[in-house]
């Protein structure tokens, strides 16, 4: 029989939801705008740049004589959802650790920040697993102690 979590852990556990719910919306929203970036950039050949000597925001060719001065949003997004997906393994590691999961569920929830748009049906279902998991264990616990009384 797995291990399972000790009822002193479901506030950790349901901060630790929490912190995975608000990452992978946002995992997954940074990973559809950068496969939407790479489409633009490797299907189409432009890149975009950010207040620079084309205007505020401007499609670029990518071999334009003209060097693009300016923020590179393209490079942006690709540095921001590495990063974030970073904090998405992080939360991910904390609910998996405090649930006790087996490995397998850390590499499927770790997949969702990596497949485009995986990680809004994998938050939906960890999401209704461990608040049903919760709820079955707190309404055990309420039946035990009153059985007790």
């Amino acid at each position: 029989m797995p291990l399972a979590p000790k009822p002193e852990a479901f506030p950790k556990i349901r901060g630790a939801l929490r912190l995975y719910q608000i990452c992978a919306y946002i995992t997954g929203v940074m990973l559809l705008l950068l496969c939407a970036e790479m489409v633009v950039k490797y299907g189409m050949g432009y890149q975009l740049f950010a207040f620079g000597n084309h205007g505020v925001f401007a499609f670029v060719p990518v071999n334009d004589p003209v060097e693009p001065t300016g923020v590179d949003v393209s490079t942006g997004i690709l540095i921001a959802h590495g990063w974030l997906y970073v904090l998405y393994l992080f939360s991910d590691f904390r609910l998996w650790s405090l649930m006790r999961w087996n490995f397998t569920r850390f590499v499927t929830i770790a997949l969702g920040g990596v497949i485009p748009f995986l990680s809004f049906f994998v938050e939906a279902r960890i999401t209704k697993q461990v608040k049903s998991y919760l709820a079955g264990r707190e309404a055990e616990q309420a039946t035990l102690v009153e059985a007790s009384n």
